[in-house]
């Protein structure tokens, strides 16, 4: 263990740089990378300027991280091209590790690039290795030699002190970040319960109507009722969300399904129109309130997938009312 710490201040030091230059470069590279992504990305893709990144800060530690690996690991090779290459793959190996640990700890996918050609699994494409790899090779040869050796001019104490003070910061922050991220998985909990218990109410009340409406010659034998029924489980799945399991096991229990498409379609629609209500009247209505800090991820990134509340966040026009809060007129 100390062999290989001793290893690590012994590469870092090969720089001829001071830690704390190091730190505010890496510091500086994540701000450039938080600046990139809610501009020029952000302008791109959505047309408007958005804070992006899982900070509430002006930083992107990824892109701080890609910026000195590449420059540890590639600052020496002398062909533009070998270069190049080499730090599209750092920065893309960087990329999928990082975006592969978060799905694994939060559950949720925050950049998807599905869409792109020859992508590896959504977390990389070739077009961002590209993008990457060509920042990669000005910041080897340009970037980083000129901020170290601007930083350097400073005086030691000054570096020192700033470096610190941006440490305190970033843990601050990322301490902030994560009760944020915490408190947002938590409602989305409460959430999910409290739309299961209105759809359920919405179902309870609504089962009288129901049977009101099916003609006596609907009613058969247990053997259609569980033939029919399955035909409308089967649009009860499509809905693919938890908050809807109560939904399947009501529509799946009358005992009135029986003779007829053209009655079954009548079911499935009461049901469906049943369930729209409900789903559509419930954001005014819930009691678990989300606030700007939370509801910030949806703003920072707008193409957000978490696997287990997608249904609630459809339901709840979560996005939809992040986009309002962030950017009323």
């Amino acid at each position: 263990m100390m062999a290989d710490l001793s290893g690590i201040i012994s590469e870092l030091n090969s720089t001829g740089a001071p830690l704390s230059a190091l730190f505010l470069s890496f510091i500086v590279f994540s701000f450039i990378g938080w600046l990139y992504e809610s501009t020029i990305c952000a302008l791109a893709n959505y047309g408007h300027f958005a804070n992006s990144g899982f900070l509430l800060g002006p930083c992107c530690p990824i892109y701080g991280v890609g910026s000195l690996a590449c420059w540890f690991l590639l600052r020496d090779i002398p062909n533009v091209a070998v270069q190049f290459a080499a730090a599209a793959l750092v920065c893309s190996a960087i990329e999928y590790g990082v975006g592969a640990a978060l799905e694994q700890i939060t559950g949720a996918r925050f950049w998807d690039y599905s869409k792109f050609p020859f992508n590896i699994n959504g977390r990389v494409c070739l077009y961002g290795a590209a993008l990457f790899g060509a920042g990669a090779v000005l910041i080897c040869r340009i970037a980083e030699p000129a901020l170290l050796n601007a930083l350097e001019l400073m005086p030691p104490t000054i570096l020192a002190a700033a470096a610190f003070a941006c440490a305190a910061l970033l843990a601050i922050d990322t301490a902030f970040t994560l009760v944020s991220w915490r408190q947002l998985s938590q409602k989305l909990e409460l959430l999910r319960i409290e739309l299961a218990d209105k759809v359920n109410e919405s179902l309870k009340d609504a089962s009288d109507s129901l049977l009101d409406r099916v003609p006596d010659a609907a009613l058969d034998s247990a053997a259609e009722i569980k033939a029919r029924s399955g035909e409308l489980n089967s649009w009860l799945a499509e809905m693919s969300d938890g908050a809807f399991e109560a939904v399947r096991g009501k529509v799946e229990m009358p005992s009135f399904i029986a003779e007829g498409k053209q009655n079954l379609r009548l079911v499935v629609r009461h049901a469906r129109s049943i369930a729209q209500r409900a789903e559509i009247s419930t954001p005014e209505k819930l009691k678990t309130v989300l606030t700007r800090r939370e509801l910030r991820f949806f703003n920072a990134f707008p193409e957000i997938k978490l696997k287990a509340y997608e249904g609630i966040i459809r339901a709840t026009n979560l996005k939809e009312r992040a986009h309002e809060l962030f950017y009323r007129r």
